[in-house]
C-alpha cells in the first residue's frame, strides 16, 4: 500500500512531466515560427526620367496602344482625356501599373509619341526628383520657374537643372496668383505634382 507521501510524490512527478511536454511543445512553436521567413515585399518599379525620355519608350515610338504596350509590358495602355496647361481635353494614352496610373503619353508629330507627363511616386527626375517632394527638397532655383498659366494658373513650373526638355509642376493649395510666382518661403513648400518630358527638337 502507498504511502501519502508517495503518492504526492508520484503526482508531482507526473505534473513535471506535463510541464515539460508543454514546455518542449513550445520550443517547438517558437523553433517553427521562427524559421519562417516572409517573402520580400515587392519592389516598387521605378522609372527614371531623363533628357532621353522615358526608359523604354524612345522619342520614335507609335503613339499607338499596341506599340506602348510592346515596349512597356506590365503596363496597361488605355485612351484617357486629360487637361494640359493649355487645353482641357486632349485625348492621350495613360499607362497604368496595379491599377495606378503611372503616365499620360500624348499624341507627337509624325504619328510617334509626343510629350510624356509623368503622375505617380513610382518616378524619379533627371536629379532624382520624386513626386511628393516639396520645391525645397528638389533644390530648385526659382530662375529656372515661371508661373502656370491657362489650366495651371498659379502653379510653378520648373525646368530641370541640366535636362532643358524637362520640366516640372508644383502645386500650392490655397495660393492665389498674384501675377508671377510667390515668396521664396510659399515658393519652398509647393508639391512636386507631374515630370513631363517632351522631344528635343532638332
Amino acid at each position: 500500500m502507498l504511502s501519502r507521501g508517495m503518492i504526492h510524490i508520484r503526482d508531482l512527478l507526473r505534473l513535471s512531466g506535463v510541464l515539460m511536454s508543454a514546455a518542449l511543445a513550445g520550443c517547438s512553436l517558437l523553433s517553427s515560427d521562427s524559421d519562417f521567413t516572409p517573402p520580400p515585399p515587392r519592389a516598387a518599379s521605378t522609372l527614371h526620367i531623363t533628357t532621353a525620355g522615358v526608359p523604354g519608350l524612345p522619342p520614335d515610338t507609335a503613339f499607338s496602344k499596341k506599340a506602348i504596350e510592346s515596349l512597356e509590358p506590365g503596363y496597361v495602355v488605355s485612351p484617357v482625356t486629360m487637361a494640359t496647361e493649355q487645353s482641357e481635353s486632349v485625348a492621350a494614352l495613360a499607362l497604368f501599373r496595379d491599377g495606378l496610373q503611372v503616365l499620360q503619353v500624348l499624341p507627337g508629330q509624325g504619328g510617334r509619341i509626343g510629350a510624356v507627363h509623368g503622375v505617380s511616386e513610382n518616378l524619379s527626375g533627371p536629379n532624382g526628383e520624386r513626386i511628393g517632394m516639396t520645391f525645397r527638397e528638389t533644390h530648385m532655383d526659382r530662375a529656372s520657374c515661371r508661373e502656370g498659366q491657362g489650366n495651371w494658373l498659379a502653379m510653378p513650373i520648373c525646368t530641370a537643372r541640366g535636362a532643358p526638355n524637362v520640366t516640372f509642376v508644383f502645386a500650392i493649395p490655397g495660393y492665389i496668383s498674384a501675377g508671377g510666382l510667390p515668396d521664396d518661403a510659399t515658393l519652398a513648400s509647393a508639391t512636386l505634382q507631374r515630370i513631363i518630358w517632351v522631344p528635343q527638337v532638332g
